[in-house]
């Protein structure tokens, strides 16, 4: 490194490093800004960490250059003014990113090569500062510039599995990372029309919300990873011993964190490569810090950053290539995607021909026309996406405001960047509704995929959901059709056939109605709404609709989509064909147990659990034996069943005087009752 440094000083006259220091600053400042305050980063971290370096260096070669405000001195920003400011009480530094064994493994040789590790997953999210007073949570802050973040205190409130109370009255100041299960996500963005592009950038929205009623909506969560407990600071010797606090605390902490030996990391870091692909949270990386507090204290910090930790990215890998052509993807809620026709690169295993562009605003912000030379990413290793433009093409490209399928003019919806087809008969919106009504998670109808219905909608024979369900009338012509022998008829047929088993849980959510997913189709039927004709009485009456607010997890907006939905004359219409057909339109009775020891009891769950995970579980058993089991803590709720990580249900449990289970308390219920929790369902 010195004598790179050397050469560089050799090679730049004083007028030119000062040029290229103002130049590096004021581009880092730029991307600082994109990624912290607009969530959309334009360049991967790799190529941001490039650049941090180069200036660092340069200072340090060139120190009278320096700006007192230079981008090295503070982590990033993302300062709002629509919030109060509050200056941190611990120094929020961020960590020094590494991309390879080697250059992890060099730095370890350095600092501790016998010492112990933590190891522990880099959650993809939103830093946030926790500060409690007295084992009462005070404020919750952003990270900001380090020194000085926002306040968001009413926000982070809202987040469930953050404890507002703790055990104990101890003051201690966290640092955690917001963020939202794949699961969740994928989930809340089906009934907003799928107009966020991935869970970090609607995390970091989410604690930014004006109004905390719009956060409390969203499906947040919390690690907590690192802790400060300024009046017993000498207490803890060790990392583990923070993380044991912690989760004793009832703070939510990264799971499968080890400790090991310096000797044993590179080990250690492909293990967890192996469980990445299974993780249902987002994480860009690993951190890899000292256990021992003492030697941390010995080798301090620099300026932004702990000498005692790094960062380890699994940073997507990069692939030049030529935009071709830009053609457009229209998906079932009409939502018009942008994706570039590119020359076939091979990434992450599979050969990429299209990269999403997302809107126009994204196609504006990175340039992007026909014939530019282009990176490409693969986002969490699934969705291709042009990342950054090495030559720009011809000129930036503009999105026609005609649906490319059906040729109607486009609209914008409130508060959205993208454009919306809202043609209902739009043959790719159709098409597109077709795919996901069949699809594993909705009917799981078997032996169509996405090229079967295309091609049974392109040639008549299936144009509607409904339409499915009259395909057996034709069944002598389609197997004369190219790949349709009867073998395959059979199977398509067999698996419509059995979907008319499936349950009501499933045949709603299926229909892909806005805002009426299986969350809220599960709420409904936990509230007694266990019918198509019970929806379709309350719909008819404006009283009953308005009701519907009194169950916890429906809002304003479900209420408007409910309404809409159910007076919608082709929405009706095709209920009644689904029906006709034999689809079940009344949800399943759930199978119960001869003896039923929790009939009269409501049950809610929140925390997490080693004897039960999912922890639906332990609320399957308690269906099973005869309680009911609701979504939310309320004046009706009688049981809490809380585990590591509860939140906002158990202090409302408290509140409510509504008796509290821990675990070990429920399994020796569970054992009083003569029930083997292991074998009983």
């Amino acid at each position: 490194m010195a004598k790179k440094k050397n050469e560089a000083e050799k090679s730049l006259s004083a007028k030119e490093a000062k040029q290229e220091i103002a130049k590096l600053s004021n581009e880092i400042r730029q991307h600082q800004h994109l990624y912290y305050v607009k969530n959309k980063a334009k360049i991967s971290d790799f190529e941001f960490d490039k650049l941090f370096r180069r200036l660092q260096d340069l200072e340090e070669l060139f120190p009278q250059f320096k700006d007192p405000a230079s981008p090295t001195l503070v982590v990033g920003s993302d300062l709002d003014k629509d919030f109060e400011k509050f200056q941190h009480k611990l120094p929020v530094l961020s960590l020094i990113n590494t991309y390879n064994d080697e250059e992890l493994l060099d730095w370890v040789n350095k600092t501790d090569p016998e010492g112990i590790y933590s190891v522990e997953w880099k959650i993809d999210g939103a830093s946030i500062v926790l500060y409690y007073e007295n084992g009462m949570l005070q404020n919750g802050v952003t990270r900001g510039s380090g020194g000085i973040g926002d306040d968001v205190t009413d926000n982070i409130r809202t987040i469930r599995n953050i404890p507002l109370r703790l055990p104990e009255p101890v003051t201690v100041y966290l640092r955690g990372e917001v963020f939202m299960t794949f699961k969740d996500f994928e989930e809340y963005n089906e009934i907003s029309s799928g107009k966020y592009a991935n869970p970090r950038n609607l995390s970091a929205g989410s604690i930014k919300q004006k109004n905390s009623s719009e956060t409390a909506k969203r499906p947040l969560r919390i690690f907590t990873y690192d802790a400060t407990f300024p009046e017993e600071s000498k207490k803890f010797k060790k990392h583990q011993d923070i993380l044991s606090k912690l989760d004793k605390l009832t703070f939510p902490v990264p799971p499968n964190t080890v400790f090991v030996t310096g000797s044993k990391i590179a080990k250690t870091i492909k293990d967890f490569k192996k469980k990445k692909e299974s993780l249902g949270f987002p994480t860009d990386g690993l951190v890899i810090k000292l256990d021992d507090i003492s030697k941390r204290d010995a080798l301090g910090y620099t300026s932004h950053s702990p000498r005692w930790a790094r960062a380890y990215k699994f940073d997507a890998v990069l692939k030049e290539s030529k935009i071709v052509n830009i053609t457009y993807a229209v998906g079932r809620t009409g939502k018009i995607t942008p994706r570039a026709e590119i020359e076939p690169v091979s990434l992450a295993g599979t050969t990429v021909t299209f990269a999403t562009l997302h809107n126009q605003d994204y196609i504006d912000e990175l340039g992007v026309g026909i014939g530019a030379i282009v990176r490409v990413a693969k986002r969490g290793e699934i969705i291709p996406a042009v990342e950054e433009v090495v030559t720009p093409g011809k000129d930036v490209y503009q999105i026609p405001d005609r649906c490319p399928s059906c040729k109607t003019k486009t609209i914008k919806k409130e508060n959205l960047v993208d454009l919306f087809c809202p043609n209902p008969n739009c043959p790719d919106r159709v098409k597109n509704g077709i795919i996901f009504f069949c699809q594993r998670k909705q009917m799981d109808i078997e032996g169509l995929g996405d090229k079967q219905i295309e091609f049974l909608y392109d040639h008549d024979y299936v144009r509607s959901v409904a339409d499915l369900y009259d395909l057996k009338n034709k069944k002598e012509t389609l197997m004369e059709e190219e790949g349709f022998g009867e073998k395959s008829v059979s199977i398509i047929l067999n698996g419509i056939e059995e979907s008319k088993q499936k349950d009501f849980r499933f045949v709603l959510p299926s229909i892909g109605l806005p805002e009426i997913g299986h969350k809220v189709t599960e709420l409904l039927i936990e509230h007694g709404i266990d019918s198509i004709d019970q929806i379709l009485a309350i719909a008819k009456d404006e009283e009953k609709t308005e009701s519907l607010l009194e169950i916890p997890g429906i809002g304003p907006s479900t209420i408007i989509a409910f309404k809409e939905n159910f007076s919608d004359q082709r929405i009706l219409k095709l209920i009644h064909h689904l029906k006709k057909s034999g689809l079940k339109m009344k949800a399943d009775p759930v199978k119960v147990a001869d003896e039923q020891p929790f009939e009269g009891q409501s049950w809610c769950v929140t925390g997490s659990f080693e004897n039960f995970q999912p922890r639906d579980k332990a609320m399957d058993l308690i269906v099973y034996y005869g309680g009911r089991k609701v979504s939310a803590v309320s004046s009706k709720t009688t049981h809490l069943l809380a585990g590591p990580g509860a939140g906002s249900k158990l202090e409302k449990a408290n509140e409510l005087g509504i008796t509290v289970y821990d675990e070990t308390q429920f399994l020796d219920l569970l054992r009083s009752l003569g029930i083997d929790f292991k074998n009983s369902l």
